[in-house]
């Protein structure tokens, strides 16, 4: 075991006692004693594992993480100082007590993803603790990026780089979406993609990449984005289909990559041939909305405000109709925070009024979707600066001709 594990990266320990520093400091603020951390992307935040543990932080000393499972390789991967082993939640409750924490009454949980059936075994375990939900002090406390997480979202831009500029000299006339969304997850796991992307929003779920070519394009799903596809079968109902690309049709790809846990997302508009006029005009003014968003974006303005910006904008090309989707299937955003999760704070939409800080990370992604003939556009991950934003996912924003 210990040479798999070397050659695995692990969160720095400076990282780990960052993030628990900061949201110690925040359930001070709500009056809360500690919380527990269950579900498995905020215990990899916290504690650099998702092994199958419970995780416990008080608003002050050292958190404890109670393993259940695999409690070799949580003492590998996390740095924490308190790393026990449990088989039961009789040993949680146990090993809490040892620690002084039964003493506490006010206990945070995240209950925006929380299993109602797990929440009522907690009251029960825990009769003396009266609850409340951190979920949203979490999300706000990853919403600002470290330099470390930073780069890890470089290098999955990357990789993402990589792929289209392999999957541009691939793609043919004749080939399936499926096939060409076999050679896009090949490309991402052969250069450390970790396999999955992972999306917190209830029923949402999103595989590596979405290949759309001409009318699948505009078919929309369950999916809270300005695009779907049909996928090959009603059990995932998005992405590529069996769809043969044909020449001078938009084939929109949405790409994502995971490296240490951090998403990198990007969609490019390619064609075998040639775009029609009205398509590329298009095309064209997506660029136009990064270039835009590139100028407003700054520190202090709200998130509720860019999307006004764009908004109007685009109200005076008489695009509105098609402009982040379509019908049924038109999003309610142009943007959308990225990190652990791909659907991270801050979002860029009416409803949501958080004003930009250093730190943030958004994917701004301004669609065109034009029934039966596909959907064009431009995604990019951003950086928001001291100054600005400065983008992190860097393959240029054309059009890729085949």
């Amino acid at each position: 075991m210990g040479g798999y594990i070397k050659r695995m990266e692990t969160v720095p320990k400076q990282e780990i006692e960052s993030r628990v520093r900061n949201f110690q400091v925040r359930l001070q603020e709500m009056g809360l004693e500690g919380a527990f951390i269950l579900q498995n992307v905020d215990l990899y935040y916290f504690a650099g594992t998702i092994q199958s543990s419970v995780l416990f932080i008080p608003c002050q000393d050292d958190p404890v993480l109670i393993v259940q499972k695999a409690f070799e390789r949580a003492r590998h991967e996390s740095p924490l100082k308190h790393i026990i082993p449990a088989s039961g939640r009789g040993q949680i409750k146990k090993a809490l007590k040892e620690f002084g924490f039964l003493n506490f009454r006010r206990i945070g949980l995240e209950m925006d993803v929380l299993p109602v059936n797990l929440f009522s075994r907690y009251r029960q375990t825990f009769p003396e603790f009266e609850w409340s939900d951190i979920s949203d002090a979490v999300l706000r406390l990853r919403m600002i990026k470290s330099p470390y997480e930073v780069e890890q979202i470089r290098r999955a831009a990357e990789i993402l780089h990589k792929g289209y500029m392999e999957i541009k000299e691939i793609i043919r006339e004749g080939m399936t979406e499926l096939e060409v969304d076999g050679h896009l997850a090949f490309i991402a796991r052969r250069e450390g993609h970790m396999g999955v992307l992972r999306m917190r929003a209830w029923n949402q779920e999103m595989t590596h990449a979405h290949v759309l070519s001409g009318g699948n394009g505009a078919i929309p799903s369950f999916l809270d984005s300005p695009h779907g596809g049909r996928g090959n079968t009603p059990a995932m109902a998005q992405g590529a289909s069996f769809r043969r690309i044909e020449k001078n049709e938009p084939i929109g790809i949405d790409y994502g990559v995971g490296v240490n846990g951090y998403v990198a997302d990007q969609f490019r508009t390619l064609v075998v041939g040639d775009l029609p006029d009205e398509l590329k005009r298009a095309h064209d003014f997506s660029v136009e909305i990064h270039s835009l968003f590139v100028e407003e974006a700054k520190p202090g303005i709200s998130c509720a405000e860019l999307y006004r910006i764009v908004l109007k904008k685009v109200q005076r090309t008489g695009l509105k109709a098609y402009f982040n989707g379509y019908g049924e299937g038109k999003a309610r955003f142009i943007g959308h925070g990225l990190g652990l999760e791909i659907d991270e704070y801050p979002i860029l939409t009416l409803r949501f009024d958080q004003r930009l800080e250093p730190g943030m990370v958004i994917a701004l992604e301004p669609m065109f979707v034009f029934p039966d003939r596909g959907i064009l556009g431009l995604e990019d991950d951003y950086l928001v600066t001291a100054t600005g934003v400065e983008r992190l996912t860097i393959t240029d924003q054309t059009v890729l001709k085949l």
